[in-house]
């Protein structure tokens, strides 16, 4: 009896051994893997993004994401917290919430945050709890980016259609309007028999710069040019290249 008893006592010390060995090990593997964690994948750090709608996405492990927003705590398990241009709230305990528009809680992985205006803004995801405080030890990553002005302009392109006569070698207007950059487009008709006649308009009365020059039709017969006018506002100049001192007028802009 004695001699099992001290088989028995040597068993039990030997798996006393082994379990002490063992604790500091599993210990050591939850302290590197079981830790909670997020990363923001976009935006990154100090890129540069257009003004508008920016959508932050995050990334977490060893954390259950639950929609259990303003519930009861639950350890390991809540939801994120996204932030814009404020300072991560960290106090234990505390609901880490922050002013309207700068704070949002969720579930989803990804936010976008509306008409973000050009310069310098910080967005920022903490882990929180289902009770909206933050997880213990606090965990959050922020990223610092530059929103630039957008480089897409909303124009509406105006199109203008002008009818333009040519009889007893005159046009029948010396004036013409049209707004800067518009779309032009002239409905040329000819009305002098066996005339050749064109539309041109050119940078001033010299006319030695052209920006635009039809060709000639001989009368009768109609055509239609086509061209864009200049962007800078004033005063030009427009003939029939055959009869360029009798058929001009001002081709202005607006």
């Amino acid at each position: 009896m004695i001699i099992r008893s001290k088989k028995l006592g040597g068993i039990l010390s030997s798996l006393v051994v082994l379990i002490a060995l063992a604790l500091p090990l599993c210990t050591a593997q939850m302290t590197t893997t079981g830790m909670p964690q997020v990363k923001i994948i976009e935006p990154k750090e100090e890129v540069q993004i257009p003004a508008g709608n920016i959508s932050v996405m995050a990334n977490v492990t060893n954390f259950n994401l639950v929609n259990k927003l303003g519930q009861a705590s639950v350890a390991a398990e809540g939801h994120l917290h996204y932030y814009i241009d404020v300072a991560v709230p960290k106090t234990p305990g505390k609901p880490a919430v922050t002013a309207i528009g700068t704070f949002a809680p969720t579930a989803n992985t990804t936010w976008t945050w509306p008409n973000v205006k050009p310069g310098k803004h910080n967005f920022s995801v903490q882990l929180a709890n289902n009770d909206h405080t933050p997880v213990i030890p606090v965990v959050y990553r922020t990223v610092n980016v530059t929103v630039t002005a957008s480089t897409l302009k909303t124009m509406s392109v105006k199109s203008v259609t002008i009818d333009l006569v040519a009889k007893s070698l005159s046009f029948n207007t010396t004036n013409i309007t049209v707004p800067a950059g518009a779309n032009i487009t002239v409905n040329f008709d000819n009305q002098d028999t066996y005339v050749p006649h064109n539309f041109a308009v050119y940078t001033d009365a010299s006319a030695k710069t052209a920006i635009y020059r039809g060709k000639n039709i001989t009368g009768p017969a109609k055509i239609s040019y086509t061209f864009t006018a200049p962007t800078k506002p004033g005063t030009y100049f427009f003939r029939c290249d055959v009869h360029p001192t009798t058929m001009t007028g001002q081709f202005i802009v607006q």
